[in-house]
């Protein structure tokens, strides 16, 4: 049985995997969502199924900040990692940092104010621009504080200021592909950049790359289907 294993990034949860999931359910791939709880009571922490053969694929789906997110057994036994927007280090070694830190330090005072449901609000449109919101997403903009798990949320937000220098998270025979969008206006080149190096380096297949036009942070995931079908 083949399956996968998703985790959402950052301010999100798992209904922006709903469309892909559908489809390869209809496939019988075996899906499950780590979900980090912001709009819910608690989080959901799932692990692999055990499977009596060797050849069935398991693919570890990480958007974002999800490869921090998601548990590091998971990646480990991952046979495949498909990574959308995804980077390791957020903050940069050049003279960017101290704007990234500003920026960051801004956003994470609002976490812990009234503010927070308008902050998650720039970010979900942010993230989708060029492109404007889809319905499923807008539901989190009629939320109220009080609904938000703030704890959760900025406990993650605070895995952004981490600076690591070894890559290791992966095992080095996994398969990856990395999907980029041209247009994102959330993810930095040099932290794109970075990461592509780290992943060359450690890797004994070198990573399949795939950029893609017109898309944001968050991806149509009409061009997801096709390219996870190519590659899987």
């Amino acid at each position: 049985m083949n399956q996968i294993i998703s985790q959402h990034g950052w301010g999100l949860d798992q209904s922006i995997w709903d469309k892909l999931k559908e489809e390869f359910i209809r496939q019988n791939w075996a899906w499950q969502d780590n979900d980090r709880g912001y709009y819910s009571d608690s989080c959901v922490k799932v692990k692999w199924i055990k499977s009596d053969s060797d050849k069935n694929k398991k693919v570890a789906l990480c958007h974002s900040l999800g490869i921090h997110l998601i548990g590091k057994e998971i990646l480990k036994e991952a046979s495949h990692i498909i990574l959308i927007n995804s980077f390791f280090n957020f903050i940069p070694s050049n003279n960017e940092s101290n704007i990234t830190m500003r920026t960051l330090r801004r956003m994470e005072r609002k976490i812990n104010t009234s503010e927070v449901r308008f902050m998650l609000e720039e970010f979900i449109s942010r993230s989708f621009m060029p492109n404007q919101v889809d319905i499923r997403f807008k539901s989190i903009f009629n939320l109220n504080s009080k609904q938000i798990n703030i704890e959760s949320l900025l406990k993650d937000f605070q895995k952004l200021y981490f600076k690591q220098s070894s890559f290791n998270l992966f095992s080095e025979n996994a398969e990856v592909l990395i999907i980029k969008s041209k247009s994102d206006f959330i993810l930095k080149e040099y932290a794109f950049d970075e990461f592509i190096n780290l992943l060359n380096n450690s890797q004994i297949n070198k990573p399949k790359l795939v950029q893609i036009e017109n898309q944001g942070h968050l991806i149509d995931d009409n061009y997801i289907v096709k390219i996870l079908k190519d590659w899987l």
